[in-house]
């Protein structure tokens, strides 16, 4: 069932208790809503899809105004090149300084803390409402939405961010600044609560992956391989857009192929990934036509095709993220067989991707699905030695994970867990001129890994700032 259909069947729900026109326009409560209005059948179905809405506004974007913790992280990281004017945005491409006053920065943490508090309050009132509650699977869905957003917060903020709780009576409880780990283990703990609810396969497999995650991202990598244990390789969980309303539009095709915001990148900073010059099919791309320009009429535009138009869904969660999982856990326990046979039995068996295509690309192979000049998966070889299998288990993530929000937790890890310097890890480390696709877009490479708490919080009396900004 797609956002857009619960969304309707929600309404539907609500006009069926028997509003009349002037009812309609009527506020009673105009600061905050009744609690009792939201513990009815009708009210945690609305819940639910507000939920989800906030959920892919929050962690995805919207048509073009509003960016998101994927398109931020991929970005800060080296999944994308800036070719637009913002100097907000621009400010996170080169990794700052980042100011605590970025305002596209406040925004988006607006955002994800709303779709954060949106499930699990739509988690408890479904299970307060449900006659039969560990039969409802929109309470499992719910908790794992949760604790994605969690993975959000600690995958991309500094450490020691508050994580307050609004509730629906208006009254607001300020919290102290989690570390990292402790903002990780809420996830955990989410993930866990979703599991407690076994109704539904799919559900189920999302909650796996979710916590297989936040696991892999505290450094347990047997204990994250477990936890992916039994879920299907075709497994995926989308969040779903549509072109009918303007503000579910798919994110990353509003963003970088309909507006020219973002452009895929090269090598960014030097030291980045080749994500295009690969011509790898988990990575399409095309120059734009026309002027070939972004945004700012001065950087080479390049688009994705991954996400062919406004209606394609954004996986959340799929198979062959816990395949991936499996391998790196294989390679860290030192079973290169197992590691490196999964890596090609994913390269050799996985769909990589939809054979249609926006303009300007052309079109793609009827049988084998690649565009002209892009490369078949071939098998790889053990490159011999362990840090170059490091280096290519985590291409392998990133090429398979493209622009799903990985990436910069991904480089992060890669310090954290695996011992690589910041400067050789992040683009354009060391202080290289921010350049992006040879056009000067000014100044140099900053030194910022993650996202800074932005200024407001200092609203709430027992935050000052992030405790530090390590990987």
């Amino acid at each position: 069932m797609t956002r857009k259909v619960r969304i309707q069947i929600a309404l539907v729900g609500l006009v069926a208790i028997g509003c009349s026109p002037t009812d309609l326009i009527k506020v009673n409560n105009p600061d905050i809503i009744d609690p009792a209005a939201a513990t009815t059948p009708a009210g945690v179905a609305a819940l639910y899809a507000g939920a989800i809405g906030d959920f892919a506004l929050g962690m995805m974007g919207d048509n073009g105004g509003q960016e998101s913790l994927l398109l931020i992280s991929g970005s800060m990281s080296d999944e994308l090149a800036n070719s637009e004017t913002f100097p907000t945005r621009i400010e996170y491409d080169h990794r700052g300084p980042i100011d605590i006053k970025n305002s596209s920065l406040l925004g988006a943490f607006r955002r994800v803390h709303r779709a954060r508090r949106s499930a699990e309050v739509a988690a408890d009132a479904i299970k307060a409402v449900a006659t039969a509650p560990q039969a409802d699977s929109r309470i499992a869905e719910m908790y794992s939405l949760a604790g994605l957003v969690y993975l959000g917060l600690g995958e991309n903020y500094c450490n020691g961010q508050p994580i307050s709780i609004a509730s629906l009576d208006g009254t607001l409880t300020f919290s102290d600044p989690l570390t990292t780990t402790q903002v990780l283990t809420l996830a955990l703990n989410r993930f866990d609560s979703a599991l407690a609810y076994p109704t539904n396969s799919t559900v189920t497999s999302l909650a796996k992956i979710g916590k297989a995650r936040a696991l892999l991202d505290l450094n347990q990598p047997a204990a994250a391989a477990a936890a992916v244990a039994g879920v299907a390789t075709t497994f995926v969980y989308n969040s779903t857009f549509n072109l009918a309303v303007a503000g579910q539009n798919n994110p990353v095709y509003s963003f970088m192929n309909s507006n020219k915001r973002f452009s895929v990148a090269n090598l960014d900073g030097g030291n980045g990934l080749n994500f295009r010059t690969a011509l790898d099919p988990r990575v399409p791309w095309a120059r734009a036509p026309s002027t070939n320009k972004g945004f700012d009429n001065a950087t080479p535009q390049n688009d994705q095709g991954k996400y062919a138009n406004e209606s394609i869904s954004i996986p959340v969660a799929t198979g062959v993220e816990a395949r991936l999982i499996e391998a790196e856990a294989a390679l860290v326990s030192n079973d290169l067989t197992t590691w490196l046979n999964t890596l090609n039995t994913l390269r050799a068996t996985t769909t990589l991707f939809t054979k249609v295509f926006p303009a300007p690309f052309p079109a793609a192979n009827a049988a084998t699905g690649l565009l002209p000049g892009f490369n078949l998966l071939n098998p790889l070889n053990d490159p011999g030695d362990q840090p170059s299998r490091i280096d290519l288990m985590f291409r392998e993530r990133a090429f398979w994970l493209y622009l799903t929000g990985h990436r910069l937790s991904d480089l992060r890890r890669l310090v954290r867990q695996y011992g690589r310097t910041i400067d050789a890890t992040f683009p354009g480390g060391g202080g290289a001129q921010y350049l992006v696709d040879g056009n000067p877009k000014g100044g140099i490479f900053g030194n910022d890994v993650n996202l800074p708490i932005p200024f407001d919080e200092i609203n709430n009396p027992k935050f000052a700032a992030c405790t530090d900004r390590n990987p």
